[in-house]
């Protein structure tokens, strides 16, 4: 069961499909997934202890709400704890036992979905919409057939589109759609898609008895009165009575690995998708294929439209479930075509390893990408073999922000690294994500390395390197929060469209009342945020006094600077932070759960060289 909208721990739904240069939320979307990062830690040495929870159940997982609770699921019970106190909000002892894939928070809404499909049996799933702040029912559905694989929220029309299969532990099936009423559970409609589609392994499943849904491909676009499916092609669905309206089948499987299409974008009476190495334009009325452009060669997982011009991202990193690991997948590059005509306007593939999002920047009419040794200007001007109008190696040439108690500056490219840590995997650390700031710099992250760039001035105008820290699993943990950049910020969007606008569609006195507390609880903690500034949580080398171990510091991105550091112990945490309220997290076995003050812990010193 997929949602697909707030970042979670060990979910490599985002992969290889990262976003730049988009508005003010995807400040917040860039901190939210960069917490991601510091998702297998452990307990603060240092810092306040604010809690400790001790279960009358061993916990199985945990989650922080965007209110800022807990969300836990016990042997004993499904249950949230306030994040301040760590006193039991509420508990649902009959939902005992459920998987964390089970339990679905809306954003933008007080909704907490919990899919029950128990029983030896039941063929299909029992549905319940909980109340995130009082854990009562809103309404509970048993109309779904088999098991849910997505969820779809269309916040504009009051629906919720549930995605189910009959069988959810094989990785291909014919989906069946369903439309509930968000605030009453209303049945609207029913569909059959027509054709099977691929599905994709849930990784906190067992290896041995894997379930699927479809985490590994692209939420639905809708329109005004439509929903488009990209499963095994475009599929266009009516939102007032569910019709299939038109489909046109081809294939959008990358193999195994999670995302790599970029999301379909509508433009005018034209859908653009992206499958397997090739770009399409879609007649949105009849679903008539305009055009198709040449075989790329390699996943397209980021299309971006600038005038006439749509811009596609060649290959990058890649959650491959079959490995269960991140993979570079080729070719590097970049394709810019005609948007009207799909003809070739030109083609850059000397990208060297590996290759980061891109960053459109129309005034210097330039397209920038990171490969694994360079920044690169490409020139939107030329045609055929593209020009690059600049290259500048990722050196790290100063020491403005580094922490003297955490990070060492070096003077060589992020390429350039060899046994950076332990654990296994590749052990260099290419760039994985761009991020433009509204001041016009050009974040650039990896692992363990940081950089800003002015395209302006094509100066670099801070950098750090942090050492690795010697726990297991963190170049996965790292690469898992740097790739869920463009995920929360699409869903982002979407969610802000239906906050605030939606008193009128909850029918009842109790649903009002559970919107406005809801939104009450949001409003606060967002404008904190707005308050605070955009930080990058770096899992590194933490030294404290005597103590040394692995840690986070809390880079301030405008700055460079690393203004919060926490030291922690354990080699195999289960660690959460909740940047908004400054509060840390950490599942330390299944009988005890742990909070503390992200805010008490002390500043690093800035060392000079």
């Amino acid at each position: 069961m997929s949602a697909r909208l707030l970042p979670r721990k060990r979910d490599a739904r985002a992969a290889g499909a990262l976003q730049g240069g988009e508005p003010w939320w995807v400040g917040l979307a860039f901190l939210l997934c960069s917490l991601l990062l510091c998702l297998v830690m452990s307990q603060a040495a240092l810092g306040s202890s604010l809690w400790t929870h001790k279960p009358a159940g061993d916990i199985k997982w945990y989650r922080v709400t965007d209110v800022g609770s807990l969300l836990v699921g016990s042997k004993g019970a499904l249950y949230a704890l306030d994040g301040e106190t760590g006193r039991e909000v509420w508990s649902r002892a009959d939902l005992a036992g459920a998987e964390e894939y089970e339990v679905e928070s809306i954003a933008g809404t007080p909704l907490v979905f919990v899919s029950d499909t128990s029983g030896t049996f039941r063929k299909g799933t029992k549905l319940y919409a909980l109340d995130l702040l009082s854990g009562q029912n809103i309404w509970e559905t048993e109309k779904l057939k088999g098991a849910a694989v997505a969820v779809e929220p269309v916040y504009e029309k009051d629906l919720v589109l549930l995605v189910t299969v009959e069988n959810n532990s094989a990785n291909k099936a014919k989906p069946h759609l369903t439309a509930l009423r968000m605030t009453t559970g209303e049945l609207v409609w029913e569909a059959d898609y027509p054709d099977s589609v691929d599905l994709y392994g849930i990784e906190r499943k067992s290896r041995f008895f894997p379930k699927f849904d479809l985490s590994g491909s692209n939420p639905p676009i809708y329109d005004g009165d439509s929903v488009y499916f990209t499963y095994a092609g475009l599929h266009r669905y009516s939102l007032e009575d569910g019709r299939l309206l038109w489909g046109t089948k081809y294939d959008v499987t990358e193999g195994a690995i999670k995302r790599g299409n970029a999301q379909a974008r509508i433009v005018g009476d034209t859908v653009y998708t992206s499958a397997k190495g090739q770009l399409r334009a879609i007649d949105r009325q009849t679903g008539a294929v305009r055009w198709v452009s040449k075989d790329f060669g390699g996943a397209i997982a980021e299309m971006k439209l600038d005038g006439d011009v749509l811009y596609s991202r060649l290959g990058g990193a890649f959650y491959d479930f079959s490995k269960r690991e991140y993979v570079n997948k080729k070719p590097f590059g970049v394709a810019a075509v005609d948007a009207k005509t799909g003809g070739t306007l030109w083609y850059y593939d000397k990208a060297d390893d590996s290759i980061t999002n891109m960053a459109i920047l129309p005034d210097l009419k330039t397209v920038l990408v990171a490969d694994a040794k360079s920044l690169i200007g490409l020139d939107t001007t030329s045609g055929g073999k593209v020009k690059e109008s600049y290259k500048v190696k990722l050196e790290f040439k100063n020491n403005l922000g580094a922490a003297a108690t955490a990070a060492k500056v070096a003077k060589f490219g992020f390429g350039g690294l060899s046994a950076i840590g332990k654990g296994g995997g590749d052990d260099r650390d290419e760039p994985v994500a761009l991020y433009r700031r509204e001041n016009g710099t050009v974040v650039v992250a990896g692992k363990q390395h940081l950089l800003a760039f002015d395209p302006r001035s094509r100066q670099i105008v801070w950098s750090v390197k942090y050492e690795a820290p010697g726990v297991p699993g963190w170049q996965k943990v790292a690469m898992a929060g740097l790739t869920a950049l463009a995920y929360t910020s699409a869903t982002a969007s979407a969610a802000s469209t239906y906050y605030g606008t939606s008193e009128n569609r909850w029918a009842n006195g109790q649903r009002v009342k559970s919107l406005a507390d809801y939104e009450k609880f949001v409003s606060k903690r967002y404008s904190a945020t707005k308050a605070e500034g955009n930080f990058v949580y770096v899992l590194t080398t933490v030294k404290e006094g005597k103590e040394k171990g692995a840690g986070i510091v809390g880079i301030r991105m405008d700055t460079g600077r690393g203004e919060r550091q926490i030291l922690f112990k354990d080699k195999e945490p289960d660690y959460q932070v909740d940047e908004l309220s400054g509060r840390v997290f950490n599942l330390r076995n299944p009988k005890e759960l742990s909070a503390f003050s992200l805010d008490a812990a002390p500043a690093p010193e800035e060392k000079k060289n």
